[in-house]
């Protein structure tokens, strides 16, 4: 996923690559729904609510330009 997202010029910053590595995104969906973590599109996650497509989320974080230890 983080391949395709370089490639398709969403990541432009090491951080920003490395944060997309190390957070897991099935941490963050239901069970029953983990085997679509990394698929590019929003995902429901229950009560209304859903995690954004993995390209927004590298297109929110690029923009914030967070520094290093930020959370």
């Amino acid at each position: 996923m983080v391949r395709h997202l370089e490639r398709a010029g969403y990541i432009k910053t090491d951080p920003v690559r490395q944060a997309m590595m190390d957070v897991r995104r099935e941490d963050f969906m239901p069970e029953s729904m983990r085997y679509a973590s990394y698929a590019d599109r929003p995902q429901d996650i229950g009560q209304g609510q859903t995690i954004s497509a993995p390209h927004m989320v590298a297109i929110m974080v690029e923009a914030m330009r967070a520094k290093e230890g930020q959370r």
